[in-house]
């Protein structure tokens, strides 16, 4: 390994452990993050489907960094027409470093609505790292709303001063970012991936599935939850896709299952995704009974 890979393994073990020793930031994102979800889930349905727009459940993956592009790349295109423009003393250049700095602080209002709702629910680790990454963003929006006003007086000098302040805070903001990616795998599918049963496989006793009980099998190594209403058998993949969570000790309502950790709701038909934070549906597989055993079959393309 390299010196310079080593340094930066250091470098952030070193910043990981400081972090570990942010017992205040830690209490605010946990007490911040659990009101704006309990805010979330008191609203209902309607509240639910606003959030599951913010989260990016329509999409398949977080809506948040889609949007973090936008704002940062606008930023960043606004700091090399500043450089430019100074460079060249071309007025056309500045006007256009301007504006660019004005899409990238107003998309920074529904990037950052995005983060929070993300943010509601993170798992509990990447708490700290996560508001920090709030906390950074918001200053250097403020910042940047700064350098736009002082830009408009004509106080150039001063408004490149705070862009320059506000673009550091963000370069910093987007290593948390990473790290919460990386590190914390915060927003990455967490579901066991399966390649089959293809053809119909025997898991369990028809006897052993109690109504209204869920009960985990294993199939290749990996946890599969079933659950019987009434006449009808469902399996879907245990481990949550949000965060990992063993979907058997969620809450089951008919044909539906709720995450215990962050409130994920899935179809156990089909493993669909009813509301987030999760944005990635569970894998899914068919049931049935036959000479006495459930047996299952992942279901087709």
């Amino acid at each position: 390994m390299s010196d310079g890979a080593l340094k930066s393994g250091t470098l952030t073990r070193a910043l990981e452990d400081a972090m570990g020793q942010m017992t205040p930031v830690t209490k605010l994102g946990e007490t911040v993050s659990g009101r704006v979800h309990d805010a979330v889930l008191a609203g209902g349905e309607p509240t639910r489907r606003v959030a599951d727009t913010l989260h990016g459940t329509w999409l398949g993956h977080p809506l948040h960094p889609v949007l973090t592009d936008v704002t940062i790349g606008a930023w960043m295109m606004g700091a090399a027409f500043d450089v430019m423009g100074e460079v060249t003393d071309d007025d056309g250049i500045r006007t256009a470093a301007d504006r660019l700095t004005l899409i990238g602080t107003l998309s920074a209002g529904p990037t950052a609505i995005t983060g929070l709702v993300d943010y509601s629910a993170a798992p509990k680790p990447s708490i700290t790292s996560g508001t920090l990454h709030a906390g950074l963003n918001y200053l250097g929006v403020g910042l940047y709303a700064l350098s736009l006003w002082d830009r408009h007086k004509g106080r150039r000098s001063r408004g490149l001063l705070w862009s320059s302040l506000a673009l550091g805070l963000a370069s910093a903001s987007a290593w948390l970012g990473g790290h919460l990616v990386y590190r914390h795998r915060v927003g990455v599918d967490h579901s066991d991936r399966f390649d089959g049963p293809e053809e119909w496989t025997p898991v369990l006793d028809d006897a052993e599935l109690l109504p209204g009980t869920p009960r985990c099998v294993s199939v290749d190594g990996k946890s599969v939850l079933l659950y019987r209403d009434g006449p009808e058998i469902y399996a879907v993949a245990a481990v949550c896709s949000h965060a990992g969570a063993p979907l058997e000790e969620g809450e089951i309502d008919g044909h539906h299952v709720r995450c215990p950790w962050h409130d994920s709701v899935f179809d156990l038909r089909d493993g669909s995704i009813e509301h987030g934070p999760a944005t990635q549906p569970q894998p899914g597989f068919e049931a049935r009974v036959r000479d006495g055993s459930i047996e299952i079959r992942l279901w087709g393309p």
